[in-house]
């Protein structure tokens, strides 16, 4: 009897661990967020609003060990809301799937995603 084979991974890109603040824009506001994880092609977040699956939004931030902004663009893929302790506030989770990054970001975001642990 053979054993069933593990369920693939739908993920494109390595994720790793990510803690650090992430400024998140649209057209309608910005707000700090926390993050999750992060790839080269994206990352989950928590933030205080939510935001429309599918609307444009910027995403500013700086690599732990790093002094350079970087500045990406990205797309809402997921927005849900989060359990939270009673009487604490809101808090959503979103995940964003990169529309433009450019190469210096891109290398830095691969650097960083090597030496953290994955998720």
């Amino acid at each position: 009897m053979t054993s069933p084979s593990p369920r693939a991974e739908r993920r494109r890109a390595t994720r790793a661990a990510a803690t650090f603040p992430v400024r998140l824009s649209s057209e309608s506001h910005a707000d700090p967020a926390i993050l999750r994880d992060l790839s080269e092609i994206g990352l989950a977040c928590s933030a205080p609003q939510p935001i429309a699956e599918m609307t444009l939004v910027g995403l500013d931030f700086v690599l732990p060990g790093s002094a350079e902004n970087h500045h990406v663009q990205g797309a809402v893929v997921r927005c849900a809301p989060l359990r939270v302790p009673s009487g604490a506030e809101r808090r959503w989770d979103i995940a964003v799937y990169f529309t433009e990054v450019s190469d210096a970001t891109r290398r830095a975001l691969r650097e960083y995603v090597a030496r953290e642990p994955a998720v």
